[in-house]
């Protein structure tokens, strides 16, 4: 399937640390347990939050409007490690910009929202989570 390499990928770039939250679970080939896709529009965007069910996340990117490229104000990008509550000195701490066939993937467990979107086209994503599985029986782990 198509998101079984780019998982892949992932997995062996993450490799297997046992006294690693998100490496230690990084035994066997994980596999998506959920998707949806967001249509963000003008002035939307994602607050902050984790997926506390996953594993891994994501973020693919199937349209984004001219305003990504403006690498000042940032318009719906997705930003990493900034709570949902105001924390002293917990500002994001990494930006990815959108761009059409992008996929992004990272821990579940790391805060993530967007900036505000500041243009009059769409942004569409698809987004799903991902979980280890056991190679024997299927079942997640």
């Amino acid at each position: 399937d198509a998101l079984s390499e780019p998982i892949a990928r992932y997995q062996a770039a993450i490799g297997h640390d046992p006294d690693h939250p998100l490496c230690a679970r990084n035994l066997t080939p994980a596999r998506p347990i959920g998707c949806w896709s967001v249509r963000l529009k003008r002035g939307g965007f994602h607050v902050n939050h984790i997926h506390p069910q996953g594993w891994i996340s994501s973020a693919f990117y199937v349209s984004v409007p001219a305003e990504v490229e403006d690498v000042e104000s940032r318009s719906g990008w997705i930003k990493f490690g900034e709570p949902l509550h105001p924390t002293p000195e917990c500002d994001a701490r990494r930006s990815i910009q959108p761009r059409p066939g992008r996929l992004v993937l990272f821990p579940s467990y790391l805060w993530h929202g967007t900036r505000p979107l500041l243009g009059d086209a769409p942004r569409l994503t698809i987004a799903f989570d991902a979980v280890p599985v056991d190679v024997a029986t299927g079942a997640s782990l």
